[in-house]
């Protein structure tokens, strides 16, 4: 069974700021990703169609505000027309970036949190301390992350009201180390103690 994926990629502030406080966008965001987490793609007519709004609307959406956040994966010819199927960029990614104070920000789609950390939390959050540690122990274990934090990476999560006992604290800590060479983290956790993707329906454990 693979693992399931999550993978930290920075993002402009301004970007954060455009979603951070929009509903639409938001929504748009989440049901792109939610439609799309399995390998599929779907028309912006289909997209805009499930959310209920106006084909305009959505293309004025993802073209002016989302366009860092959607990829084009095929192309079909309709009646002379082009018609294009999109899906996330990437969609295991949770977006960050990192303010004053070394306070970070997010926006993940599938979770649907768009805030700072300290207020909004993870999709960690919603797992049991066991499964919490079931999954950093199988981190360090993979070499993803190192087995102790330092003081000043424990004093980064202090400064966002986290503990460091989640996967994501310590995923944010190995991106923040990455960020000058431009490297993300990526944290790979078993999916069969990925609760939080089995309540969103998004993987099935037979």
């Amino acid at each position: 069974m693979t693992g399931c994926k999550i993978e930290l990629v920075y993002m402009d502030p301004d970007t954060y700021t455009a979603i951070s406080t929009h509903e639409l966008r938001q929504t748009i965001l989440n049901k792109l990703y939610m439609e799309a987490y399995n390998g599929r793609s779907l028309t912006k007519q289909e997209l805009a169609d499930m959310l209920g709004i106006k084909y305009q609307q959505l293309v004025y959406q993802l073209t002016n505000h989302l366009k860092d956040f959607w990829t084009v994966q095929k192309e079909e010819k309709v009646r002379g027309t082009r018609m294009e199927y999109i899906a996330p960029a990437n969609p295991n990614a949770v977006h960050m970036c990192i303010g004053k104070d070394r306070r970070i920000y997010i926006i993940d789609p599938i979770a649907e949190l768009y805030g700072p950390i300290d207020s909004v939390g993870t999709r960690c959050d919603k797992c049991s301390v066991e499964e919490a540690e079931y999954c950093v122990e199988s981190l360090i274990e993979k070499k993803i992350i190192p087995k102790e934090l330092t003081t000043s990476e424990r004093e980064t999560l202090s400064m966002n009201k986290r503990s460091g006992l989640r996967p994501l604290d310590r995923g944010f800590i190995e991106a923040l180390k990455g960020m000058a060479a431009g490297d993300n983290c990526v944290l790979t956790i078993p999916c069969e103690r990925c609760t939080f993707m089995q309540r969103k329906n998004l993987i099935t454990i037979s």
